[in-house]
């Protein structure tokens, strides 16, 4: 999530939507007093700075100015390094906006964010990036099996998200996009950016801001597809996958049209 008071925006993150990518780009236009939740570590890779705001919150504990543990102040005032000081900089700023924001301050739900900033809300735009489901979760198998020696199969993995079991951490906490982005099974943003037409529908929204975009979006969470830049040799659909996942995303297959895999 991105609150941006110099543009006048939010910016909600949702998963696998080329959400991190886009947050380190929005990064460099953002004020000092501009929120950054999401895409820090990217941003941070590119060589963009973190906000002021987003740096001050990170040192402060809820309703005291002043820095924390000694640890964290060699940390945060780059004693230990440019990259200890960032890497504690993302720890401290999700850890003091879940208490606000929900567990996953980054991929805050629409409902939090309206509530915990009601002004910004009433009167910023907001704008997120939806996909279809059934890429996405092609997708988010290859991104949370990258760093395992046996990965479960994608129907063990699909039928997790059904089931809510976690999986030995693979399976996402919150796996549908449709809560961050609705407030009672509403679409609550004014853009929605389909991530099948990002490049044009971003760009689109962007000149509305007043944002003079570039076209630069950093390469963040690539695909990775174990040997093969086949998806489908890893990850392939049958018949009852894709009704899991239709059922899982209904509402979001709904509200866009979405159609499943050919068989």
């Amino acid at each position: 999530m991105i609150l941006s008071h110099r543009h006048h925006f939010i910016f909600l993150h949702c998963r696998k939507t080329a959400g991190s990518s886009i947050s380190a780009m929005l990064a460099r236009y953002l004020g000092p007093e501009d929120l950054q939740l999401s895409g820090l570590k990217e941003a941070f890779d590119a060589g963009i700075p973190y906000t002021t705001r987003t740096c001050r919150e990170a040192g402060m504990l809820p309703g005291r100015r002043r820095l924390i543990r000694m640890e964290d102040r060699l940390h945060l005032t780059g004693l230990l390094g440019p990259e200890r000081r960032a890497k504690r900089i993302r720890k401290r700023i999700h850890s003091l906006y879940s208490n606000r924001l929900g567990p996953y301050p980054y991929h805050a739900r629409a409902a939090a964010v309206a509530e915990a900033f009601p002004d910004e809300w009433s009167s910023f735009a907001k704008f997120c990036v939806v996909r279809n489901p059934w890429d996405k979760a092609v997708s988010d198998y290859y991104w949370r099996t990258r760093n395992t020696d046996t990965p479960p199969s994608f129907e063990a993995f699909v039928k997790a998200m059904r089931d809510g079991e976690p999986l030995d951490g693979i399976v996402p906490g919150e796996p549908d996009n449709w809560p961050l982005y609705t407030i009672d099974d509403q679409i609550a943003v004014d853009h929605v950016i389909r991530f099948e037409n990002l490049t044009e529908d971003l760009g689109s929204v962007l000149s509305n801001l007043g944002i003079a975009w570039d076209g630069w979006i950093p390469h963040g969470k690539k695909r990775v597809t174990r040997g093969s830049s086949d998806r489908n040799a890893v990850a392939t659909y049958t018949p009852e996958l894709t009704r899991i996942i239709g059922d899982l995303f209904e509402k979001e297959i709904e509200a866009f049209g979405y159609e499943g895999p050919s068989s």
